[in-house]
């Protein structure tokens, strides 16, 4: 809270001088003054002085006065205000109290001791002395005001506001009144009574930048950015140099979503205040937002510079080494984090990132949990831990439906206790409101799924409503756009805000697209804004919440009968495929078979190295056995640790460093022309590949799975099913390594299955996104009329 230099920090002035007892007694010759001068014109001087800011020429005449009167009350008051002004407030206190003593019904006097004793620490004190200044004289507003901030000092805002409410009756066009009392509400939650104080505020002082900086720091605290912004700009066109106002409205502007003028705010704040630490952490953040992990790193660098001990700042610098793919630096960098503050659970949440990324799946599950403990309430915490699980093999079926079902307990549920009220039409076989919510309608795995779907749905049967939470926007995202009826941009809203919107668009049909990967908005499904909820293709688990519906998948990857009981979804299982996939444009030609001209077969695995655990070692070692002379290429961020991981797990299967490769992570179309160097492709387990096994597919490379029991291990090689290929998928290890040993084994064979894919491919269920849209549009209809059926809402 700003203090008020109209009622706490009042300087003496005439009048206050003037109220003292008055004397025509002399005073003997002192320094350059007049020989003879009166008590109250000495004081009179001495106040002159005071003003003028010559504090040791006062303090003299008022010592003098003191000197020939020890009971002047007038110049005890002045000198006791010059000593709590010099922060003697020991002093100054002594000196009030007897100015006070003496005339006890002066309620300025009263007041400036309450001051000295506000300083001084003496909060009781000080609030006897306010109440007694109000009690001589309730007009008097700097009493109520000091009263107040002291009250919210100590946190009784409830006291606070009554102080600062009765300061905006007796000023009603103060406007700090006004931002002191919307602070004290703001502060007890009531957040609509403190808006209308700053909004008054601003509008009785629409020059003065404070009042609109005021303003904007509580609309954007409340979400309301936009408005937010405009108060934030009209403070800036009044003080352009405001190095705050510009790192909030950076604030504001990346909450819209508006990423390259917040950099620019944020930059334009550092010019102003180079020794910023937020504006620094927060140009890094947006950078990180842009992609530009790089220059990231180098502001969280500067952060660190500035501020060493601030365990945020280490803590985001992990996030950005680990994306960059210095995960073995960004391992120290969050351990540094921790060791600052044990008590920041994003921290945790960064370290178990980066070490899953390492596929230390055992340590990375171990943060997450200290993480949770550390605040139980943190969702995107959970959802990592939940995520996690599904690539260890040491946790069954049960263990992970179980730790679902605790994540939906916890933060879903409870939402869903009072979900709105769904007025939709009823009407079973009218045009379908569909919606799509997702982060990922840009260049990413999911998008090869679900673009082609978006693309051919029926307009006249369904209005597509795309829910789009994605920070950088590129081609693909404008394709996206393209296919649907109405595109809407979730960031900057809030889950309520988000859920609101969605009501407001009479969705019949909400799909979830993302699960508990990064960017989720499972919490906006937990407050059911649709009748109907249905989740799909970017999760490869059930999301544990009882608001979600529907479950999309397929007969292969879920067999009936085996895995329902590990969801709270009904699984909707869909014919052939449960998905479609596009091929990359720009994908090179199928090239001819590599082991021809090289003379030895070359294996490959693009998955992420979080799949690659030791059992999955284990096997391609005992694959590399079976099959002499061949290499092993796998997709990975090669930092220092991973490639002595990697030597050290085959060479204890008698495996020689030379036959593997550890090939660093490249753009899109580097990564399948790497996929063409390779024979055949090896897939990880119990976590399946899903757009790494029909990248390589179309590239004609055959792709060696081993299936398990449930969805996570089941869902990639539906590919291969509906390619007619299930000779491809192993359920033990032994069988897959014998079934990639014969394919290497047959070199004309493995030449005429890569020439022969593409084709096949193109001519399989899994390219005919007609065909499954269609398919996917009757599941819809389905889930709607049992809806419109129902006898409950």
């Amino acid at each position: 809270m700003r203090r008020d230099s109209r009622g706490t920090w009042k300087r003496p002035t005439a009048e206050c001088g003037a109220r003292g007892v008055r004397t025509t007694r002399e005073l003997e010759p002192s320094g350059g003054y007049l020989s003879v001068v009166s008590v109250a014109e000495a004081l009179a001087m001495g106040l002159e002085r005071h003003q003028a800011g010559k504090f040791s020429e006062a303090e003299a005449i008022y010592r003098k006065v003191l000197q020939v009167e020890p009971d002047n009350a007038q110049a005890l008051y002045l000198l006791g205000r010059l000593g709590a002004q010099a922060g003697q407030y020991e002093a100054a206190v002594a000196l009030l109290t007897r100015a006070v003593a003496l005339h006890p019904t002066q309620a300025p006097w009263q007041l400036s001791l309450g001051e000295a004793y506000a300083r001084w620490g003496k909060p009781e004190e000080a609030a006897a002395a306010f109440s007694q200044a109000i009690a001589l004289d309730p007009s008097l507003a700097a009493a109520h005001t000091h009263m107040g901030i002291m009250r919210y000092g100590q946190g009784r805002l409830t006291d606070a506001e009554q102080c600062f409410s009765q300061v905006v009756r007796l000023s009603p066009q103060d406007t700090q009144a006004r931002a002191n009392l919307g602070r004290a509400l703001f502060d007890q939650g009531k957040q609509t009574e403190a808006l209308d104080q700053f909004r008054q505020a601003a509008r009785l002082a629409p020059n003065d930048p404070s009042a609109q900086f005021n303003l904007g720091t509580v609309l954007q605290s409340a979400g309301h950015f936009e408005e937010a912004r405009a108060a934030f700009e009209q403070a800036l066109a009044h003080d352009p140099n405001n190095a705050q106002a510009h790192n909030n409205l950076g604030i504001v502007l990346r909450a819209l979503n508006r990423l390259n003028q917040a950099e620019s705010h944020y930059r334009r704040a550092i010019e102003i205040d180079p020794a910023s630490v937020s504006a620094y952490n927060n140009l890094a953040v947006v950078l990180s937002d842009l992609n530009r992990h790089r220059e990231a790193v180098a502001a969280y660098r500067e952060v660190i510079k500035r501020a060493p001990q601030v365990a945020e700042a280490y803590s985001n610098l992990a996030g950005s080494l680990e994306t960059m793919g210095e995960v073995d630096e960004a391992i120290e960098v969050a351990q540094r984090a921790i060791g600052l503050n044990a008590q920041l659970p994003q921290a945790y949440c960064n370290l178990g990132m980066c070490l899953q990324s390492r596929g230390q799946l055992d340590e990375a599950i171990e943060a997450y949990r200290t993480g949770l403990q550390v605040a139980p309430d943190d969702y995107r915490q959970h959802s990592n831990l939940v995520y996690a699980l599904n690539y260890h093999p040491g946790y069954d079926a049960e263990a992970i439906f179980n730790e679902h079902r605790a994540w939906g307990r916890r933060h879903a549920d409870p939402l869903t206790a009072k979900p709105p009220a769904h007025p939709n039409d009823r009407t079973p076989d009218r045009r379908l409101r569909v919606g799509y919510v997702s982060g990922h309608f840009r260049s990413h795995a999911v998008a090869a799924f679900v673009e082609p779907m978006l693309a051919a749905h029926d307009h006249e049967v369904c209005e597509v409503f795309c829910y789009s939470g994605v920070e950088v926007a590129d081609e693909t995202t404008r394709r996206f756009q393209a296919c649907a009826d109405h595109w809407r941009d979730l960031l900057g809203l809030d889950d309520q805000q988000a859920c609101k919107q969605i009501v407001d668009d009479r969705i019949d049909v909400l799909v979830d697209l993302a699960g508990h990967i990064r960017g989720n908005r499972l919490l906006v499904f937990a407050r059911k804004p649709a009748p109907v909820q249905v989740t799909y293709i970017g999760y490869q688990n059930t999301t544990g919440m009882v608001a979600m519906d529907y479950r999309l998948t397929d007969a292969w990857s879920d067999p009936p009968g085996t895995t329902d009981r590990y969801y709270t979804e009904r699984l909707v299982r869909l014919p052939r495929s449960f998905f479609c996939y596009q091929p990359d444009a720009e994908a090179p030609p199928v090239s001819s078979l590599p082991a021809a001209s090289r003379g030895h077969i070359t294996f490959g695995s693009f998955n992420h190295v979080s799949k690659i655990t030791p059992e999955v070692l284990a096997t391609w070692a005992e694959l590399l056995r079976a099959v002499p002379g061949s290499r092993l290429v796998f997709l990975a961020h090669a930092t220092p640790w991973l490639a002595a991981h990697v030597r050290d797990a085959l060479a204890r299967h008698g495996i020689a460093a030379d036959r593997v490769e550890l090939a660093s992570r490249r753009p899109h179309a580097e990564y399948l022309a790497l996929i063409s160097t390779v024979d055949v492709a090896l897939d990880a387990f119990p976590f399946n590949g899903h757009t790494t096994t029909c990248d390589c597919l179309w590239q004609g490379v055959p792709v060696v799975m081993l299936a398990g029991k449930t969805y996570v291990s089941r869902f990639g090689s539906s590919a291969l099913v509906n390619l007619d290929l299930q000779e491809w998928i192993a359920t033990t290890p032994q069988q897959y390594v014998e079934t990639a040993a014969h394919l290497a084994s047959d070199l004309s064979r493995l030449a005429e299955l890569r020439a022969g894919l593409r084709e096949r491919m193109a001519a399989s269920p899994i390219l005919d996104a007609g065909g499954f849209t269609r398919n996917l549009e009757a599941a819809y209809r389905e889930m709607w009329q049992a809806w419109c059926s129902s006898s409950s809402d």
